[in-house]
């Protein structure tokens, strides 16, 4: 008895493992907010526990994008005695901040209508989200030999952030070729860590709305 308990297991574990499919395509992230929308790529894995329901990952990286607002920075002199006469010794300067997206997504999905690996099925399911932001400022030009940012205005750094998401969406499968895919997200920050006190972070959104066109192949071993 306890052979054949044994023998069902190695069996279950090597059909559920036996196949991994890898995908990529566009992404395109909206957050709650007057921003622009972002755009970039994204690389996936997925493997099915069985032909309704798999675990995935996927990292997508979004390109750098501007605020639609603009922020003031201020500029201390490097030696005060070298000023020339009639110059500011704290002048403010012009700022736009940019922000780019690295995003993990580690979850789940569960199949409905004609199953994971053939035709047409839509998908859903729930996820970890790990987001880290990098926020550069662009400054209007200032005379750097004078003058340095203001340490209280150094804007610039990055964000780590945690939350979870929901994930919907329909696949269309035609073996041995692959499968297309358009799936649709929204995301929800519960933790924030900057490396810097003073990051920009109007960027920033707790709730994103995420959307992703792309291929996967299936892989079997």
């Amino acid at each position: 008895m306890r052979s054949i308990v044994s023998f069902l297991f190695v069996m279950s574990f090597s059909v559920a493992f036996s196949q991994v499919s890898v995908s990529a395509g566009g992404s395109t992230l909206k957050g709650w907010g007057p921003q622009k929308a972002w755009a970039g790529f994204h690389v996936g894995i997925e493997i099915p526990r069985d032909d309704a329901s798999s675990f995935y990952g996927r990292y997508t990286h979004l390109f750098h994008n501007r605020d639609v607002d603009t922020t003031f920075v201020s500029l201390i002199p490097r030696d005060p005695a070298s000023l020339p006469p009639g110059s500011v010794y704290s002048p403010l300067i012009s700022s736009t901040a940019s922000m780019n997206y690295h995003i993990i997504n580690l979850g789940t999905r569960y199949y409905l209508g004609d199953g994971y690996d053939f035709g047409w099925a839509g998908y859903g399911g729930s996820d970890l989200v790990i987001t880290i932001n990098k926020v550069r400022m662009n400054n209007e030009p200032y005379d750097e030999a004078l003058y340095v940012v203001d340490e209280y205005s150094r804007y610039d750094g990055s964000a780590f952030t945690l939350g979870f998401g929901l994930t919907g969406g329909v696949k269309y499968s035609r073996p041995p070729i692959g499968t297309f895919y358009f799936d649709a997200g929204l995301s929800y920050l519960l933790l924030y860590q900057p490396n810097n006190p003073y990051l920009y972070s109007n960027m920033i959104n707790q709730l994103t709305f995420n959307f992703n066109l792309g291929f996967r192949k299936d892989i079997l071993w």
